[in-house]
């Protein structure tokens, strides 16, 4: 790593006492600090836009209550730049690997309650005519109804409910149901207080195993760089990830050429006007 104060062009003019300089910061290597070394399991995540930035919230939807395990603070240009990384590193891996997809999961076997075993001996249980009823695996929450809000990427558990098995009974008005707000989103997810400011960085380094992917995001700031958040998912959810990067980024496009169109001309872009 080379950081070389570099000093005006007039020499003359240099002051020794003056304390602004431009730095010349290439990134070799970035240090990981301790509490970030071993990094977060994520499911999912939701990828929020502000007006300056981009907020990716990467959740874990396994245990209750679901909760968001890191938020990671992307600055505007890094956006594209992850995306195409993403891109690479999806591409390499189905090239090694395969198209990474989610098992289908085994229907659960319905019986009836005369095929239960019984516990002991001389236990007989009679056999009812009435049939033992579906078990339904839909998800309550957010996510029952599909794709959630605000680029919410799909869990294997949301997946499941397409691909379930004619058994599950989906009612019709479910079937018609609109994705959440951001509100509703959030009312199901535990952020804790300490994650609410989330974590900045500008840069975003990528790997893979054939299990999982690795996201080291990390911040390139004078004298050295430094990785902000790591966070590992199962390699079945990047391409719901990756769907997801890329519409909100393209949604934030549209809408930024969509403000540019209603702004009025400024005064001296008006004909004539010198």
């Amino acid at each position: 790593m080379s950081d070389e104060p570099i000093p005006e062009e007039n020499n003359d003019e240099f002051n020794q006492e003056r304390h602004t300089q431009e730095i010349r910061h290439s990134q070799v290597s970035a240090r990981v600090p301790e509490g970030v070394s071993r990094g977060v399991f994520s499911t999912g995540a939701v990828v929020l836009q502000g007006g300056h930035e981009f907020i990716l919230d990467f959740l874990l939807r396994i245990s209750t209550p679901q909760q968001v395990v890191a938020r990671v603070v992307l600055p505007l240009g890094v956006v594209p730049q992850m995306i195409r990384a993403l891109k690479d590193n999806l591409t390499n891996y189905e090239k090694r690997f395969g198209v990474p997809t989610i098992p289908t999961p085994i229907p659960p076997q319905v019986t009836g309650s005369a095929e239960s075993i019984n516990v002991g001996t001389g236990l007989e249980v009679a056999a009812s005519d009435e049939p033992t009823p579906p078990v339904s695996d839909v998800i309550s929450g957010v996510s029952a109804g599909g794709t959630g809000a605000v680029g919410e990427t799909m869990t294997p558990e949301s997946e499941s409910e397409q691909k379930s098995e004619p058994k599950t009974v989906i009612k019709p008005a479910e079937t018609g149901q609109k994705p959440p707000s951001a509100e509703e989103l959030y009312d199901e997810l535990k952020l804790p207080d300490e994650m609410l400011c989330g974590n900045y960085a500008n840069a975003v380094r990528i790997g893979h195993s054939a299990t999982e992917f690795s996201f080291d995001f990390i911040t390139t700031f004078f004298p050295r760089s430094c990785v902000s958040a790591r966070v590992h998912m199962a390699a079945p959810n990047i391409p719901r990830l990756l769907d997801s990067l890329t519409h909100s980024f393209e949604q934030f496009q549209r809408k930024v050429a969509q403000q540019q169109k209603r702004q009025p001309p400024q005064q001296g872009d008006q004909p004539g006007n010198l």
